[in-house]
Parts: structure tokens; sequence; C-alpha cells
């Protein structure tokens, strides 16, 4: 929910143009953009219980993968490309990042010997930040 959450919230605060009179036109909804945050911050906890699925089982990456493609066709269409092609590129990002995501935190907590929450919320930052920073 990161990515969806983020975008909304820059089109909420007019960073992100080009949505108007398209059916992304939503996220710039403010209240859209609250409720992207809240579903955000839940997916945050969520994410640190023990009983919570692997990102790569095939629910949670169907997600991911439709999330993406509304963030990719989002974007694209912001800047007057086709929103098929942008909608491919960001459900593939998407599911690439939750398997290079995964690998690396397993890693990470391997080699530094951390616990799985704690390099969690490490890997929080730096979406969260990223994120922010990407869409300024």
């Amino acid at each position: 929910m990161a990515a969806p959450a983020a975008l909304s919230r820059a089109a909420a605060a007019g960073r992100v143009g080009g949505l108007r009179d398209t059916p992304f036109a939503v996220l710039g909804y403010s209240k859209v953009s609250a409720l992207l945050t809240l579903f955000e911050a839940g997916e945050l906890v969520g994410d640190k219980l023990p009983m919570t699925p692997s990102r790569t089982s095939l629910p949670p990456l169907l997600g991911r993968a439709a999330s993406g493609a509304v963030v990719g066709g989002a974007l694209f269409i912001s800047e007057r490309h086709r929103t098929v092609p942008g909608a491919a590129f960001g459900a593939a990002a998407a599911v690439a990042a939750a398997y290079a995501g995964e690998r690396l935190r397993a890693l990470a907590s391997e080699k530094t010997g951390l616990p799985d929450p704690v390099v969690a919320l490490a890997e929080d930052t730096v979406v969260l930040v990223g994120t922010r920073r990407l869409l300024r």
C-alpha cells in the first residue's frame, strides 16, 4: 500500500498533475488519500505479525501486482502516456520488488543477526522515505 498511498498523497497535494478527467482522478481526493494512508499504516503493522503470509504467496502477490498496476497506469497517464504500458510496468515492478524485498530482508536478518522485525522496520523506513522523495 506504500506506493498507492504515496501517489495519492502527492496527487492530493497537487504534486502529480494530469490525473483530472481520468479514471485515476480519485487518487487526488483528500479522503481517498487519508484512507490509503490508513491502509498503508495497517499494512506496516500487519507485516510484522507472525501469522502474516509471505509477500510472495499468491494472494498478497496479486494485491501487490494490482496496486503496482494502478500506480504505474496513473503515473503514465499523468505524463500523457498510454495507461496500459504503465500498468504493465507497474505490476511487473511490484512483483519483482516483492521477490527482491523478501530475499533482501531475509539476507539482512541472516547477515546481521538482527531479528526480522527490526530488519522489517528498517525496510519500512527505506520505503517510506524513498516514496516521499520520488514523488516530491
